[in-house]
């Protein structure tokens, strides 16, 4: 009986909350998305080229939270699919420059509706429970950089 207690969320750290909702999201999402060869995550990189445009590696990884390796990788994959290009920056042969192709935005177009069409839960429960993330990541990308910016 104590076992089965402890597995109840109620009793749960905050992150073990937030990574255990995350990880049930992507199997659902990943299971949705499964008919278009893509992952959440590789859905998520498609999402950030087309919001921030053209954009480098680099950038792209810092804006989803990810290494610029281990997004390198689903954007390889991304680019075998064509559903986006990466093309050399004209300052630095080093850089690339990441880009949707047609493709990509049809499959994104396609993929986004997949994902909306997922049961939700209650709308109130939700817009709160985004806000409240919305601010726990804001708070905790604040103090990320405060303390980049106390080493240099």
């Amino acid at each position: 009986m104590a076992l089965a207690q402890q597995n109840r969320p109620a009793g749960w750290s905050t992150h073990r909350l937030l990574s255990t909702a995350a990880r049930l999201d992507e199997r659902r999402i990943n299971r949705q998305l499964v008919g278009l060869g893509l992952t959440k995550s590789s859905f998520d990189a498609l999402d950030c080229v087309e919001e921030l445009g053209p954009a480098t590696q680099n950038c792209l990884a810092d804006e989803l939270g990810i290494t610029a390796q281990s997004l390198g990788k689903i954007l390889d994959r991304l680019k075998d699919l064509g559903l986006l290009t990466k093309e050399r920056g004209a300052g630095d042969g080093r850089s690339r420059s990441v880009r949707l192709t047609p493709r990509g935005r049809s499959v994104l177009r396609t993929a986004e509706e997949l994902v909306r069409g997922l049961p939700r839960p209650e709308r109130d429960v939700e817009v709160d429970l985004r806000r409240h993330l919305e601010q726990h990541i804001a708070h905790l990308t604040d103090s990320q950089q405060a303390r980049a910016e106390a080493q240099t």
